[in-house]
């Protein structure tokens, strides 16, 4: 049993993508936002936290959403797509001398920083003169990655007006588990995929379950999944196998955040040499028509499978 300085979260499975990013997301906005020194390990297929008690991690996580949409890492200027600046929409087609003016614009802020780091790398230009994105973008179509960020920080802010359900009871059935609403996951949470493997419409046309502040955690861990250029023409995104699968561990010692980053930076292909990792988790891309998700994950044998779950 858990002692009243440490919460088990049951609703973050180690098994399944957003569930851990989520982990990693709530360890790194408890420490590098807040201050707190708290460990995380994963006890019986799930997270566990250590240093600080439920009630203590609820407060903390109600002050956090507080203006959490306003922040500048998802307000930085870009130019749009008839030449008009404004906020940037999504991370497809951000040109680098506006990559590298948020970068200056953000200058002293660490977190805003990090996430500039998760979001792209302006090292690497496609051949339309874009930088290189996440590989955690699937979006497609009309969908807009950041508008949506900030849009769903804006519906978890504590102060929100009449909320489709309460604050504390989001934040309940992410940690802890419970009900789903109807949320898009950003094709992160292969529970959404399973919906739409059988439905003629697009993501964008019809109603996706999720946690939506699960989804915000998993959010919150784009700083520990830098974008790295490999070479001139090619990037990673830290944490994948290429392009093809996700690819994460699981430990049973309570690790800080920064062995956590340590390990989450180090090559996933060399993952399986590590004496206090106890699993390693799969989860595949691919595709729903020309939306991108992550699919059910499989547990491997190995870090160098560049495979897990099913087609």
């Amino acid at each position: 049993m858990a002692s009243t300085n440490s919460v088990d979260l049951t609703g973050l499975v180690g098994s399944s993508p957003i569930g851990f990013m989520a982990a990693l997301g709530l360890l790194r906005v408890c420490v590098q936002d807040h201050g707190v020194d708290l460990r995380l390990n994963w006890e019986q297929g799930h997270a566990r936290l250590h240093g600080l008690g439920r009630e203590e991690l609820f407060d903390l996580l109600k002050r956090h959403m507080k203006g959490r949409a306003a922040a500048p890492e998802f307000n930085f200027t870009v130019a749009g797509d008839k030449g008009s600046r404004g906020k940037a929409m999504h991370l497809r087609t951000i040109l680098p001398e506006d990559y590298r003016t948020a970068v200056a614009a953000c200058q002293g802020d660490a977190r805003a920083l990090g996430f500039l780091a998760g979001f792209a790398t302006d090292a690497v230009v496609n051949d339309k003169g874009f930088i290189a994105r996440t590989k955690f973008d699937f979006s497609s179509g009309q969908q807009r990655l950041v508008d949506e960020f900030r849009s769903l920080a804006a519906m978890l802010d504590p102060e929100a007006k009449r909320p489709r359900v309460p604050f504390a009871a989001r934040v309940e059935r992410a940690l802890m588990g419970g009900a789903y609403e109807e949320q898009h996951t950003f094709g992160w949470d292969p529970a959404s995929l399973m919906t739409h493997a059988h439905q003629a419409s697009a993501p964008t046309d019809s109603a996706t379950p999720g946690q939506p502040f699960t989804v915000w955690l998993a959010v919150e861990s784009l700083p520990l999944h830098a974008v790295l250029p490999t070479g001139p023409r090619r990037a990673r995104t830290t944490g994948f196998a290429g392009t093809s699968a996700y690819v994460w561990p699981i430990w049973a010692e309570p690790l800080s955040l920064r062995e956590v980053m340590l390990l989450r930076q180090r090559p996933v292909e060399t993952l399986d040499r590590l004496g206090g990792v106890t699993e390693i988790w799969s989860s595949q891309v691919i595709s729903v028509g020309k939306y991108g998700f992550l699919a059910p994950a499989a547990r491997t044998a190995s870090a160098g499978v560049a495979g897990g779950g099913s087609r």
